[in-house]
C-alpha cells in the first residue's frame, strides 16, 4: 500500500487511537505493526477474530444466560517475554531469579487464558482455536510453582539442600548472636553508657564502639561511622562463628544456582512453546482490542469482494479520528453513505468550502485501509472490493526543497497516480484542478477523472469546477454528490447527497464568516451572468430534490400506515377464526358426551338383559348393532357439526330469511343441488325414500328431500379442480373457504408395537376419517409377529359398519404385516 496514502489518511494516527484498548506490550506491538495487505486468509481470520471478540465481551456484559460460563479476558498481566526468550536460547545461559520468575509468570498468565478461552469454544469458536496454540504448561508450573516467593526470593522449600543449609544458618546467626549479647553485657558492666547494638558489615555481626573506649573489645575493626566516633569491631570470640556462617552462606549461593540452573533448564525445554505462546497471546490481545473498539465505536465487519464485481458501499460510516475528537466535545459525527460499483465506479464531490467534502474521501479512504488491515470499521454496513492499492492526492503538497509549487506538486503525484492505478485501485482526489487558471485547471480535472475511468479504479474526487460538474452529470458511469449547505443559516450540514452536484457558495460563505458586506456585494455584481444561470439551476435542482425526498418520505409513511391497517384486519379475523373453532371444539365436545351417556345406557341395558340369562351370542349380536347405531348416530352429527363450521355457523337460519321458497325439481343420483340449511352445493351419491346422501366437497351428510333448494345443472369442466361447493352462492357476511384433505394422511395407518386395545381404538377413529373422506380402499400395518394383533383387527373388521371386505396386502404393500381394507361408499 503506497506510504503517502497512509500518511494523508492518518493509518498511523488511527492504530494510535486504538492502542489504548491492547492490555499487553504483545498486543500492542501486533497493533502497530498492522498494515493494509491482499491476503484474503489473513483479512478474513483477523475479522472473524474481532467478531468474536466483541461477541464474547456483549455476551459477558449483558449478564444473560448465553453468557454463562464466560469468564473475563484481561491481557494486562503479561509482559514481553521476547528478551529473555533470546537469552533462554543461548545455550549455557542462566536466568536470573528475577527473569526466571517472570517467564513462569508468563505461562501461568497462558494457561489462565488457554483454561478461560477453551472453555468459550461454543461462543467464540475461532478464538478458542487460536488459544488451543498456546503451551499447556501445567507439568512446567506444576513442578517450580510456588518455589519463588513473591518478594522475588527463592523459598526455603525450593530444595531439600537449600532447605537445610539455611536451617543450618540460622542455627549459626543464633550461635552469633548469643555469644555478642554476653559479651555486650560483660562490657555494660564494665561501661554502663556502652549500648548493647548488634549490626553486619560485609556479611559479618559486629558490635560498634565508641573510639575511646576501642581498647576495652579485642577484635577485628570493618569500618567506622560517618562522624568517625564509632568503630564497628568483630570481636575475637565470634570471628570463627562468622566465618562458620560465611561459609554456609556460600553453600546456599550454589544451592541457588544449582536450582536456578534447573529452572534454566526446564523453561528451556519449552522454549518454542514459550516464544510461540508469545506470539498467539499478541494475536488474541489485539483480537480483544478491536473487539473493544468495535463496541466502543458501533462498528461492523467489512464485507471484502475480490474481483470485478465487487462493489464500494458504506451506510452511515464515520471517520474514527473525527468521533473521536469530537465525543471529547460532546459532539456526534455527520455518517457518509455512498455505494460505487462496477456500472458506475466514480464519483465527484462537489459543494461548499468547509462542508465537509475532504472529510467525506477520508473517511471512505481511511475506512478502505481498515478494511484491508482487517479492523472492524465505525459504520452500519460497509462493503469494499480488495483494492490492491488506495492513492490519494490530498491537501497542500508544495515542496520548497524540490522546487515545486503547489500545482506542480499536485500534477506531479497525479502523474505517478494514473501510472499505477488499476482497477482494483482506489483514487481520492481532493480538490482537483486548484491552484491554477479555472478553465484550464477544470479541462485538467476532466481529463484526469475520464483517465481513471478509462482504467476502470473506483475514484472519488472533489471539485468546485463547474466543467467537471457537468462532465459528472452527462457521463455514464460517474456519480454526482454534494455536501449539503443550508441556505438560510448559510451552514454547511456536512451531508453528502448523492444524485446531483452542489453548488460551491464561496460568497455566501465569505459573508458569514465576516467579510465586509461592500465587498461581498462588489463580488455578486462581478459574477457572469452564466455563472448565475447555473447557480440558480443549481438552486432549483436543490428544491425539487428536497421535494422529492419530501414525497418519498410521505409515500413511505403513507405505505407502512397501510400495512399496519392490513396487519390488525388479518390479526382481527385470525381471532374471529379462533372463536370459531372454540365453539365448533365446543359443540365437538357437547357431542362426545351425549355419545357416552348414550353408550353408558345401552351398556347398562345389555347388562340387565344379559343378567336375565340371554344367550352370550345374542348379547354380543345386539352390542354389535348398538355399536353401529351409535356410531352411525355419531358420525351424522359429526358431520352436521363440520358441515355448520366449514359454512360459518347458524346459516340455513340466515337463507331462510332471505330466500323465498322454490318448488325445485326431483333430485336424484349424481345430481348437484345446493341444501337450504348449510347454504352450500353438493353432489347426490345416494338415495332411500326422502332421505338423500349428499356428498359436499369431502364430506358425506344425508338430508331430507325438502332440504334442497334447488337442483342445478351439471357444471361446466373447469381449468382446474375445485371442490364441491365453491361456486355456490352464501348469505352476505358469510366468508367459506374450504381447505383439502392430504388423502395420503387418512389411506394409511401403522399400529405396530401397540396393544389390541390401543390399535383397535385408533383403527376404528381412522376408519371413520377415511369413511367421511369418501376413500374406498385404505392399509392398516399391523407387522406380522405372533398374529394377535391381525387376529383382533380382523375380527373388529367382520362386523364394523363401514367395511365392505377385507383381505391380506399383496406383498408390493406389505404382505402378511398388513390388511388392505375396502370401504362402503
Amino acid at each position: 500500500m503506497a506510504a503517502d496514502a497512509l500518511r494523508l489518511l492518518e493509518f498511523a494516527e488511527l492504530l494510535a487511537l486504538l492502542e489504548p484498548y491492547a492490555g499487553s506490550p504483545l498486543g500492542r506491538a501486533q497493533l502497530l505493526a498492522l498494515a493494509p495487505g491482499q491476503e484474503m486468509e489473513a483479512i478474513r481470520r483477523r475479522q472473524t477474530l474481532a467478531a468474536e471478540a466483541a461477541e464474547y465481551l456483549r455476551l459477558q456484559r449483558s449478564g444473560g444466560a448465553d453468557a454463562a460460563g464466560l469468564q473475563p479476558v484481561s491481557f494486562t498481566g503479561f509482559d514481553d517475554p521476547t528478551g529473555l526468550l533470546v537469552k533462554l536460547g543461548v545455550e549455557g545461559t542462566t536466568l536470573e531469579l528475577a527473569e526466571l520468575s517472570s517467564l513462569l509468570r508468563f505461562a501461568e498468565g497462558v494457561l489462565e487464558i488457554r483454561r478461560v478461552l477453551l472453555a468459550s469454544r461454543r461462543h467464540a469458536p475461532a478464538l478458542a482455536g487460536l488459544a488451543g496454540g498456546l503451551g499447556d504448561f501445567q507439568p512446567l508450573l506444576r513442578q517450580w510453582r510456588g518455589k519463588i516467593l513473591p518478594n522475588g526470593e527463592l523459598d526455603d522449600h525450593a530444595s531439600p539442600g537449600l532447605y537445610r543449609v539455611r536451617r543450618e544458618m540460622e542455627r549459626q546467626r543464633g550461635l552469633i548472636l548469643s555469644s555478642l549479647r554476653s559479651l555486650m553485657r560483660t562490657l555494660a558492666e564494665e561501661t554502663p553508657s556502652q549500648e548493647e547494638i548488634i549490626t553486619v558489615r560485609g556479611d559479618r555481626f559486629v558490635v560498634p564502639v565508641r573510639v575511646g573506649r576501642r581498647s576495652q573489645l579485642k577484635g577485628v575493626v570493618h569500618g567506622s561511622s560517618s562522624s568517625g566516633q564509632t568503630v564497628y569491631v568483630e570481636p575475637l570470640e565470634t570471628i570463627e562463628l562468622n566465618n562458620d556462617l560465611v561459609r554456609l552462606r556460600e553453600q546456599e549461593q550454589r544451592e541457588i544456582f544449582r536450582i536456578l540452573s534447573e529452572m534454566t533448564a526446564s523453561l528451556r525445554q519449552c522454549l518454542s512453546e514459550l516464544t510461540a505462546s508469545a506470539e498467539i497471546i499478541g494475536a488474541l490481545d489485539l483480537a480483544f482490542a478491536c473487539g473493544k473498539f468495535a463496541r466502543e465505536y458501533d462498528c461492523v465487519i467489512p464485507r471484502l469482494h475480490p474481483g470485478g464485481a465487487a462493489r464500494l458501499r458504506l451506510v452511515k460510516a464515520r471517520h474514527p479520528l473525527l468521533e473521536s475528537l469530537l465525543r471529547g466535545k460532546g459532539r456526534n459525527v455527520v455518517p457518509v453513505s455512498l455505494e460505487l460499483e462496477s456500472g458506475a465506479r466514480i464519483l465527484v464531490i462537489s459543494g461548499p468550502n468547509t462542508g465537509g467534502k475532504t472529510v467525506a474521501m477520508k473517511t471512505v479512504g481511511l475506512l478502505a485501509l481498515m478494511a484491508l488491515a482487517g479492523l472492524p470499521v465505525p459504520a452500519e454496513e460497509a462493503e469494499f472490493p480488495l483494492f490492491d492499492r488506495v492513492l490519494a492526492d490530498i491537501g497542500d503538497a508544495q515542496s520548497i526543497q524540490e522546487s515545486l509549487s503547489t500545482f506542480s506538486a499536485h500534477l506531479v503525484n497525479i502523474a505517478s497516480m494514473l501510472n499505477a492505478a488499476t482497477p482494483e485501485s482506489l483514487i481520492l482526489l481532493d480538490e482537483l484542478g486548484s491552484a491554477t487558471d479555472p478553465e484550464e485547471a477544470g479541462a485538467l480535472a476532466v481529463a484526469v477523472v475520464e483517465r481513471f475511468r478509462s482504467i476502470g479504479a473506483y475514484t472519488i474526487a472533489s471539485t468546485h469546477h463547474m466543467a467537471l460538474k457537468a462532465y459528472a452529470a452527462n457521463t455514464p458511469g460517474v456519480l454526482s454528490a454534494n455536501m449539503g449547505f443550508h441556505e438560510e443559516t448559510l451552514a454547511p450540514t456536512y451531508q453528502l447527497e448523492i444524485g446531483r452536484p452542489g453548488r460551491s457558495s464561496g460568497i455566501a460563505i465569505a459573508e458569514r464568516l465576516g467579510l465586509p458586506h461592500e465587498v461581498v456585494e462588489r463580488a455578486r455584481q462581478s459574477l457572469s451572468s452564466s455563472h448565475l444561470e447555473v447557480e440558480r439551476f443549481l438552486a432549483r435542482l436543490k428544491a425539487d430534490a428536497e421535494a422529492a425526498s419530501q414525497m418519498r418520505a410521505e409515500l413511505a409513511a403513507r405505505l407502512e400506515a397501510q400495512e399496519k391497517r392490513e396487519r390488525e384486519w388479518h390479526e382481527a379475523q385470525q381471532k374471529r377464526e379462533l372463536e370459531r373453532t372454540r365453539r365448533w371444539e365446543q359443540q365437538l365436545e357437547t357431542l362426545l358426551q351425549q355419545i357416552e351417556q348414550q353408550a353408558g345406557e345401552k351398556l347398562r341395558e345389555l347388562g340387565s338383559q344379559a343378567l336375565r340369562s340371554l344367550r352370550p351370542q345374542e348379547v354380543a349380536r345386539k352390542a354389535a348393532q348398538v355399536r353401529v347405531q351409535l356410531k352411525q348416530e355419531a358420525q351424522e352429527g359429526l358431520r352436521q357439526s363440520m358441515l355448520e363450521h366449514l359454512a360459518g355457523g347458524d346459516v340455513g337460519t340466515a337463507r331462510k330469511a332471505v330466500m323465498p321458497a322454490v318448488a325445485p325439481r326431483q333430485a336424484g343420483v349424481g345430481d348437484t343441488v345446493r341444501l337450504k340449511s348449510l347454504g352450500k352445493t353438493g353432489v347426490v351419491r345416494n338415495k332411500t325414500g326422502d332421505t338423500l346422501e349428499v356428498e359436499v366437497g369431502l364430506l358425506r351428510t344425508r338430508v331430507s328431500v325438502e332440504d334442497v333448494e334447488d337442483v342445478l345443472p351439471a357444471a361446466r369442466p373447469a381449468a382446474g379442480p375445485q371442490p364441491a361447493g365453491v361456486a355456490a352462492r352464501v348469505p352476505p357476511g358469510i366468508r367459506v373457504s374450504l381447505a383439502p384433505v392430504a388423502h395420503g394422511s387418512l389411506s394409511e395407518i401403522n399400529v405396530i408395537g401397540e396393544t389390541a386395545e390401543e390399535a383397535l381404538r385408533r383403527v376404528d377413529k381412522f376408519l371413520d376419517n377415511a369413511y367421511l373422506a369418501s376413500l374406498s380402499r385404505v392399509r392398516v400395518v399391523h407387522g406380522s409377529g405372533k398374529g394377535v394383533l391381525r387376529k383382533s383387527l380382523a375380527e373388529m373388521f367382520a362386523t364394523h359398519p363401514h367395511v365392505e371386505k377385507f383381505f391380506p396386502a399383496p406383498p408390493n404393500e406389505g404382505g402378511a404385516g398388513a390388511t388392505i381394507v375396502e370401504l362402503k361408499q
